[in-house]
């Protein structure tokens, strides 16, 4: 065969079936968890003007034999419709909480305050992950929040509105200061 053949053509063909043929296991992980750890929240959704704060509460609570090591939990937020950008820090001063051990039958209640940023829909939810790393992520059910949007006039309609109104003296004193002049120069 010649060389160019096997170098451009089939050497090519024989890598990607060699590709392709290979298992891709050595990226992947899996998150386990005995069960032991559960997360609730307070509420399934809530509605209210975007700008708005709201609390909601997450309990973390250890239902197995044996207490858990130290826990990370995580607040996050996403656009459950194509439109405005999510930036989790913007919408929560306090996104990371830290939890001591819980012991078997324990639990442990986490302020969350949110604040909507955007109208729309959002689904917010927690996630606990053990600090020591044995556990894979365990999340919380989620909060729907729906924002309305605020009532406020639109920014396009008050620029012209307050850029007018400081105007509007300005112009009957310089028409009255016209006019005085007019007068003076007749007489």
């Amino acid at each position: 065969m010649n060389l160019k053949i096997i170098t451009k053509v089939i050497l090519p063909i024989a890598l990607i079936v060699l590709v392709s043929l290979t298992p891709v296991t050595a990226f992947a992980q899996t998150a386990t968890t005995d069960g032991s750890v559960t997360v609730t929240i307070d509420r399934d959704s809530v509605s209210l003007i975007a700008g708005d704060w709201v609390t909601f509460h997450t309990v973390i609570s250890n239902t197995g034999d044996s207490a858990t090591p130290p826990l990370v939990a995580n607040f996050n937020v996403a656009s459950i419709h194509p439109g405005p950008h999510v930036d989790p820090e913007d919408w929560s001063p306090l996104r990371t909480q830290y939890i001591d051990t819980i012991q078997p039958g324990e639990s442990v209640e986490l302020a969350w305050d949110v604040h909507t940023l955007f109208e729309g829909d959002f689904a917010v939810y927690v996630t606990i992950v053990s600090q020591e790393k044995s556990f894979g992520p365990v999340g919380s059910p989620t909060l729907h929040i729906h924002a309305e949007p605020d009532n406020v006039l639109p920014l396009n309609e008050v620029i012209p509105v307050a850029v007018i109104v400081p105007l509007f003296p300005l112009a009957l004193l310089l028409l009255a200061s016209r006019s005085k002049r007019k007068q003076r120069a007749t007489k």
